[in-house]
Formats: structure tokens, C-alpha cells, sequence
């Protein structure tokens, strides 16, 4: 009528093959799983997310700071595939993760977030990384005091628990660090509330 085309809005649906997927991978039930697709689909209707609107997301939830640097390296985490963008599935593995992990397996993630160059160990030049990053994020990249302060707990920490003196930190010794010390815990995992 008229010669106008009308276009229809396709809603975005999970199929079962991949509801049963995610429930196996997650702890997640089925309306869970489908409210997250719904909210993912809003925010990104091609179905994936790219890394610049992630760093958009991430500057938006952190206002006071600057999360680029941070965002990024969440990101590389999050984007199992190396496909420089993150699908749904990819996603709702993360947000179970941070939403339903116990404390042991927000630290593993932790520790691959912080492990730059994929070796299997932090070095102290990581760590210093890691530092000047969360602190950018919670907008106190310029505070040097507080930046000192915290590598001197923490080189504390890695003395007690740097079994092999080596200076550098394996997944193991990075847990037992942050699960002995909240205030470490808390800094190095800002975004984990167990």
C-alpha cells in the first residue's frame, strides 16, 4: 500500500541447544539465561560486542576514573575466541563468573586478567601495571602515595608467600596472597563483592 516497505523487528532468540549449553556452563536457569540475552541484544543487536563499546561501558560505570586501560584488558579476558569481539555466550560465561563464582574462581580470573603476557606467572613489572590501572580506573591514577603504599603491602606479601623467591607470582601464590589479605583482595579485585 502506498509503496512504502514496512520493516519487521526480528526479535533475537536463544535456541535450546543453546540455552542447554550455557545452563551447563553456568549456574544460570533458563529465565536467567533469557533476561541476560534480552539486555546483551539491547545494548548490542548485532549480537556482539565490540571493544570500543566496551571502553564506553566501562568509562560510563567508572566516571570518576579512566577505565580504558583497564576495560581493555577485561575485554582480551572475556573474548575466549580471539575474535576481537565478545558474543553472548562469551559474556554470560564472564557475568556468571562474576555474579555466581566463589572467591577461588574470581581469583583465577583475576590472575588471567593480570597475567599481560599469557605466561602463567605475574612479574613485578605486571603488577606495577596492574597497580597504575585499577588505580586509573577509581580515578586515582595520580595518587603516588597511595600507589607506594600498595606495592609495599604487596611486596610484603609476595616475600611471606614467593615460595621460590623468584619475585614472580603463580596463580597458587597470587591466591593464597589475596586470600590471606582483604585489603590486597579488595584492590586487586575491585569489581568482586565475595
Amino acid at each position: 500500500m502506498g509503496g512504502f516497505e514496512t520493516k519487521q523487528t526480528i526479535k533475537p532468540k536463544l535456541s535450546s541447544k543453546q540455552i542447554e549449553y550455557l545452563k551447563k556452563r553456568t549456574r544460570m536457569n533458563e529465565d536467567e539465561i533469557e533476561k541476560w540475552f534480552q539486555e546483551f541484544h539491547k545494548d548490542c543487536p548485532d549480537g556482539l560486542l565490540t571493544q570500543k563499546h566496551f571502553i564506553e561501558m566501562y568509562n560510563q560505570a567508572f566516571p570518576n576514573g579512566n577505565a580504558t586501560q583497564y576495560a581493555k584488558r577485561v575485554f582480551v579476558t572475556f573474548d575466549k575466541d580471539n575474535s576481537g569481539k565478545i558474543d553472548f555466550n562469551e559474556f554470560l560465561l564472564a557475568m556468571d563468573l562474576f555474579e555466581k563464582g566463589d572467591l577461588d574462581e574470581k581469583l583465577n580470573y583475576a590472575f588471567e586478567l593480570y597475567d599481560i603476557d599469557k605466561n602463567g606467572i605475574l612479574t613485578k613489572s605486571e603488577i606495577e601495571i596492574i597497580i597504575k590501572m585499577v588505580l586509573s580506573l577509581r580515578g586515582e591514577g595520580n595518587n603516588d602515595r597511595l600507589k607506594d603504599d600498595i606495592i609495599t603491602h604487596l611486596n610484603r606479601f609476595i616475600t611471606k608467600f614467593d615460595e621460590n623467591g623468584d619475585m614472580k607470582i603463580t596463580p597458587d601464590e597470587f591466591s593464597r596472597i589475596c586470600s590471606q589479605d582483604e585489603y590486597l583482595r579488595l584492590f586487586l579485585s575491585p569489581n568482586f563483592s565475595s
